[in-house]
């Protein structure tokens, strides 16, 4: 049986998933959960599978509506903790090519932050640009009324 509990490390959700991900057990509870913190306003999520032993191709699927989802909804979703049957699992369906992983929380979290001044750079250049489209406006404005 897979259990699935969830903690914050501050805005980082980590999905703290415990048993067998086998025989789409525990999709139904990992798909509430992602949307109970999308929702929220979380939109960095860990999926965190130190406790899971052995996946399937039921679970492997859940794991990539999961990333679905989150991806859609503007975030970002990590693995952690990925054993070595999960490893070569995942390896073999070439999703840790599409999706990142790390071997603790700690590093999943510091890879978030590192994540977000990159976001600031381009929302900054966002600004920049609306400053330069008022400012050519503001320009046009006053070579009509010259």
């Amino acid at each position: 049986m897979l259990t699935i509990g969830i903690h914050y490390d501050g805005v980082v959700a980590s999905l703290d998933m415990r048993g067998k991900f086998i025989k789409g057990q525990g999709g139904f509870q990992l798909q509430m959960l992602v949307d109970k913190v999308l929702q929220a306003g979380t939109s960095k999520v860990l999926l965190n599978l130190t406790e899971v032993p052995i996946i399937d191709s039921m679970g492997i699927g859940e794991i990539v509506r999961a990333f679905k989802k989150v991806s859609e909804s503007g975030g970002t979703l990590k693995l952690v903790g990925v054993t070595d049957r999960v490893y070569g699992a995942l390896k073999i369906t070439q999703l840790l090519d599409l999706i990142e992983s790390y071997k603790t929380d700690e590093e999943a979290v510091a890879s978030f932050g590192k994540e977000k001044k990159g976001r600031g750079k381009k929302k900054k250049d966002d600004d920049d640009e609306a400053d330069a489209d008022e400012e050519a406006t503001a320009e046009t404005a006053e070579t009509e009324e010259g």
